[in-house]
């Protein structure tokens, strides 16, 4: 059939009638359907015309996002939006023929959020006791500032020795813009022993080829080989237990806060990250604590 703004509405209501029955309360259908409504009106004035079930490419939703911005909406409500849209698409029998990172501004008010010392100490400190694999997961995070993505698949070589010093090497092909990098390690004293002891014991030659965090589990009886999936699950898990908000971001956000209270300029500290833009790390880091007033605390 040719989609109309009346089959259109009938699909939404459709979807949230689904939803309802699903068990979601009124608040949270008057929410999905505030947020679909900016669909419904870009859909009339954009034209968006399909003979069968509906088809978004990449340069629809492009143009999407920016009828979005130009309403003057918060990231995190374009986000809302975008993830609504592409569920109600898919409910359809329609297709959302875009890469979900089409859009990853942050918040204008969104910056960093680095754990305190007391957290870092807390969260490492228990994971050491309780579980070994994700306490080593924790200090490579933060030892090198890390994305999850690219941590969970770093081999024994990719950590290396340069000047008396130790770096993670990122391979393009594990890198987020497919680019190479290499960030210094910034653990100290027992974490840091800890990570080097691990790293000498996974460089045996007969786990050259497995990836630092797969492991066998005497439960389940089984070789494991940790993902991203499997690390959001268990910090949000930590998270309840700990009383903390532990993300594998917040890990990354502590590193590069660290490099830029100690005096590191942003375009090093960048590179050392992989942030594409130095602005990224200008805009949400470098206003945390500044090297003039760490100096200052050194008075007290």
């Amino acid at each position: 059939m040719i989609y109309t703004e009346e089959n259109l509405k009938d699909k939404i209501n459709q979807y949230l009638n689904k939803l309802k029955k699903a068990g979601l309360s009124d608040k949270s259908i008057e929410t999905y359907s505030m947020l679909l409504s900016y669909f419904e009106v870009w859909f009339e004035d954009y034209g968006l015309i399909s003979e069968n079930n509906l088809v978004l490419m990449e340069t629809d939703v492009e143009k999407f996002i920016d009828y979005l911005k130009s309403k003057d909406l918060s990231p995190t409500t374009i986000k809302m939006i975008l993830n609504r849209t592409k569920e109600f698409i898919e409910f359809t029998g329609g297709k959302w023929l875009a890469d979900k990172r089409i859009y990853r501004e942050r918040s204008k008010t969104e910056s960093a959020r680095p754990f305190s010392e007391l957290e870092l100490k807390q969260i490492l400190d228990h994971l050491k006791n309780t579980n070994k694999v994700y306490y080593y997961l924790a200090l490579t995070l933060y030892g090198f500032g890390l994305r999850v993505s690219e941590a969970v698949q770093l081999l024994p070589d990719d950590i290396i020795e340069k000047e008396n010093q130790i770096f993670v090497r990122v391979r393009p092909e594990i890198s987020k813009f497919n680019k190479s990098r290499e960030a210094p390690l910034i653990l100290k004293g027992e974490y840091r022993d800890d990570f080097i002891d691990f790293v000498v014991k996974r460089k045996n030659p007969k786990l050259k080829n497995k990836t630092l965090f797969t492991y066998y589990n005497d439960v389940q009886k089984r070789i494991i080989q940790i993902d991203r999936h499997n690390v959001k699950s268990y910090f949000h898990k930590l998270s309840k237990e700990l009383g903390i908000n532990v993300t594998a971001h917040r890990f990354r956000d502590t590193y590069i806060s660290y490099m830029v209270a100690k005096g590191i300029k942003p375009i090093t500290v960048a590179k050392w990250v992989g942030h594409k833009d130095v602005n990224t790390t200008l805009r949400y880091y470098t206003k945390l604590t500044t090297k003039d007033e760490l100096e200052e605390l050194q008075k007290l």
